[in-house]
C-alpha cells in the first residue's frame, strides 16, 4: 500500500498480475478505515473492504477485465493507516483546498487560468488532463 498527501482522501495498492503486469488501484483512505472494523463488505462499486477471518482484512477489486481478492492482516494495514494520519490527520484533508475554486475548476470546459483543480500547472499529469 502506499500513501501520498497530495492526495490525502486515497491510498493506492500496487500488485503484479499474473500476466506480470503491474496494477494499482487507487481507493479512500476512509473505506480501508472503516473496512477494518466491518464483518460486512463496506464501500460500493469496485472496492469492497471487510474483515475477514481472524484478523485478516479482504479488499475485493472488481472491474471489467476481472476481479481479484487480496488479503491482508489487519494489524499491518491498521498500522500503515496510523502513518497516514500522521502525515494528514482524519479530518484536515482538505485543509488549504478552496473547494469553490475546485468545483468552478472541474466544471469548466477549458483550463483556467493554466491550472488543473488540484492547482497544478495545466496539463496536470496526475488527474489525466490533457
Amino acid at each position: 500500500m502506499a500513501y501520498d498527501p497530495a492526495d490525502p482522501l486515497a491510498v493506492s495498492v500496487e500488485f503484479v498480475c499474473g500476466n506480470g503486469m503491474h496494477t494499482t488501484w487507487t481507493m479512500g483512505r476512509d473505506l480501508v478505515a472503516e473496512g477494518l472494523t466491518s464483518r460486512c463488505p463496506v464501500g460500493l462499486g469496485d472496492v469492497r473492504v471487510w474483515q475477514y477471518g481472524e484478523g485478516g482484512l479482504r479488499i475485493r477489486l472488481h472491474s471489467d477485465e476481472g476481479s481479484a481478492d487480496l488479503l491482508a492482516e489487519i494489524e499491518d494495514v491498521a498500522d500503515f493507516l496510523s502513518r497516514t494520519y500522521q502525515l494528514v490527520p482524519e479530518g484536515s484533508e482538505l485543509e488549504g483546498f478552496d473547494v469553490d475554486e475546485v468545483i468552478r475548476l472541474l466544471l469548466a470546459t477549458t483550463p483556467v487560468q493554466g491550472r488543473c483543480w488540484c492547482g497544478h500547472e495545466y496539463p496536470c499529469l496526475d488527474h489525466g488532463a490533457e
